[in-house]
């Protein structure tokens, strides 16, 4: 391989990440406008959702947390989850002073019928790559993130 296949390459893979970015986004945008649901209000069902899966009950400290928001800015995006059916709060039968945030089955099925198209087409995609491309992907995937958290960090904070 020449240098100028090497950079044609490059500049291939930065194109494509920039094209993913960009009908991420756009999906993102359809997702909100289906759902009624802000950015940061999808944030916490997807998460409650996750959560979920692996039986964890959360708190509204470990929602702040995951957003990066204050506490005060978590409880109004709850109660307006909560205002529209999406979540409920339940008491924490081992700390009668906290409480646990659930998704409705209402907000399950806001998220499953938007995510469902697109984790199919993903399932897709996955069952046609050999176990070596999907490894490819998984270290690309992995080193992306690790670029980005670490960019995150680099940037100062208010």
């Amino acid at each position: 391989m020449t240098d100028l296949d090497d950079v044609q390459t490059v500049d291939a893979v930065l194109r494509a990440y920039e094209r993913f970015r960009a009908a991420d986004a756009a999906m993102l945008v359809r997702v909100r406008t289906h759902t009624g649901l802000g950015e940061n209000e999808l944030a916490i069902l997807r998460f409650l959702l996750s959560e979920r899966a692996s039986e964890h009950d959360v708190k509204p400290s470990e929602i702040a947390r995951h957003l990066g928001v204050s506490s005060a800015s978590t409880t109004a995006l709850l109660d307006r989850l909560e205002k529209a059916g999406m979540v409920v709060r339940a008491s924490n039968p081992g700390d009668r002073r906290s409480i646990f945030i659930e998704a409705t089955a209402d907000a399950e099925q806001a998220i499953a019928s938007t995510y469902e198209v697109f984790e199919g087409r993903l399932a897709d995609l996955m069952a046609d790559m050999s176990a070596e491309e999907r490894r490819d992907v998984i270290a690309f995937f992995s080193s992306l993130s690790d670029a980005a958290d670490a960019t995150a960090e680099l940037t100062p904070t208010r």
